[in-house]
């Protein structure tokens, strides 16, 4: 695997100035740096007192200050610190990092996250990697600390979450940084931009850029990355799905207690203002066809008495998947997904999902191969600015369809239901599709072993 030319590290006389836009470029660091320090102080009380009083980010609370685990290494072994901000990242991290630990066994791993599902996540994915921990805040005490701690020789993004302390820090102790699945938003983009004199710079001292797509690797160098660092790789997120086989299925629909022979529409990864489409689509459907049973699962969990609240104003018959009675009789029903981690398998069962996190403004869209890979056909509303390709992909393929509100969506299911025996076409050419685009997960690995020799 050819590894893009390694760049000198910038070196300069103690106290002499980069000249022109550099300087300009060096004395915003430098202001940043004194503002990141004297924020420092005042954030890690602040901090405490938010997360003690309400209950969040209590878990891993000394990571967040950098005093994340102490990583003894011997002689001559590397690290590789990845990051994976959330549960999606950490589904298109796994592939990766197995390959490395089986083929690479004596390179350790170190993962860090930042929400609560990605630590849940990499703990239940992840469980052969070396530490997990949860990401400093990007102050300079902080990173500095974590840096001191951790030891890394290669530091991974995977995505393309700038945090200016990190990657400072990481550029002063020459620490090369990478970055695979990385995608820039429009909304990114646009941020970047408005400091393009700080981001240019931090860009030139990446090893690689992986990207997704053409898109990601022309806005990528158009905020400064070297053209020769940049590589459109794929989505590491197509090695991660797995297909539910059929045992299993038949098992999921048992737990459920959903009716054999009836059919089954997942609502999935919802979002405020979004499960009231959905019901009110389901509702609908229900009067043409009766054995219609639908899986409402939030994003959030936290999210769920919410939920239950409109449904119980609006006399909709529910149940939560916690409190499904496995002697009780199988019907067509609503089940609030209140547990964590099922969602994924549960598309399984599904002849037409949705989801969430793309009906309302400004939406950004959830990930669409969840449901692909088991086979169904998956509506998402308009606002899917986060998943745009992978969208237009599998519209092109007749598996993906906008819908704007709940006549849409009722309509969409609709249609899909009454041709029914078009289904299994539709599943044969999901897995084609899914076939496709493996592998990115094997040649992000070779970048990343040959970037540590």
């Amino acid at each position: 695997m050819k590894v893009p030319a390694k760049q000198p590290a910038n070196t300069r006389a103690t106290g002499t100035p980069k000249k022109a836009a550099g300087g300009q470029a060096d004395n915003k660091i430098k202001i940043l740096r004194l503002v990141s320090r004297i924020a420092s102080v005042v954030i890690m009380p602040a901090f405490t007192l938010y997360s003690q009083f309400t209950g969040k980010k209590r878990r891993g609370l000394k990571d967040h200050f950098g005093w994340v685990p102490v990583v003894e290494k011997k002689p001559g072994q590397k690290l590789v610190w990845l990051h994976a901000l959330s549960l999606g990242e950490v589904n298109g991290a796994a592939p990766v990092l197995k390959i490395i630990r089986e083929k690479r066994p004596n390179i350790l791993i170190a993962v860090s996250v930042t929400t609560d599902a990605g630590y849940d996540a990499a703990h239940r994915l992840l469980p052969f990697v070396d530490h997990i921990f949860f990401h400093p805040l990007d102050c300079w005490p902080f990173i500095n600390r974590a840096l001191d701690r951790i030891k890394p020789d290669l530091y991974v993004l995977t995505d393309t979450g700038f945090w200016p302390s990190m990657l400072m820090s990481l550029k002063d102790r020459r620490i090369p940084p990478m970055v695979f699945n990385g995608r820039i938003s429009e909304k990114s983009q646009a941020r970047y931009k408005q400091i393009a004199t700080m981001v240019k710079p931090l860009l030139q001292s990446f090893a690689v850029f992986c990207m997704q797509s053409e898109r990601g690797r022309t806005t990528i160098q158009e905020l400064g990355a070297p053209a020769q660092k940049v590589r459109i790789v794929g989505d590491t997120k197509f090695d991660a799905l797995q297909i539910v086989p059929e045992s299993e299925r038949v098992r999921i629909r048992e737990r459920l207690r959903f009716p054999h022979d009836g059919q089954v529409f997942v609502a999935g990864s919802t979002h405020a203002g979004e499960e009231q489409v959905c019901v009110d689509a389901y509702l609908k459907l229900c009067r043409k066809f009766p054995k219609l049973s639908m899986v409402l699962a939030p994003r959030r969990l936290e999210r769920v008495a919410e939920i239950v609240k409109l449904l119980t104003k609006d006399n909709v018959q529910f149940v939560l998947r916690s409190q499904i009675d496995p002697r009780s009789k199988p019907m067509a029903n609503i089940v609030v997904l209140d547990t964590l981690g099922e969602l994924a398998k549960t598309y399984a069962i599904a002849d037409i999902a949705f989801v969430g996190r793309s009906l309302k403004a400004p939406g950004g869209g959830h990930n669409l191969l969840e449901p692909v890979v088991q086979g169904a056909p998956v509506l998402h509303g308009p606002y899917i600015e986060n998943i745009q390709k992978i969208a237009s992909e599998l519209k092109a393929q007749g598996l993906a369809f906008t819908v704007a509100d709940d006549q849409t969506m009722f309509a969409a299911v609709r249609r899909l239901l009454i041709h029914a025996d078009e289904l299994p076409g539709l599943r044969q050419k999901a897995t084609a599709y899914v076939q496709s685009k493996r592998g990115s997960s094997l040649e992000i690995a070779k970048y990343i072993v040959a970037i540590l020799k």
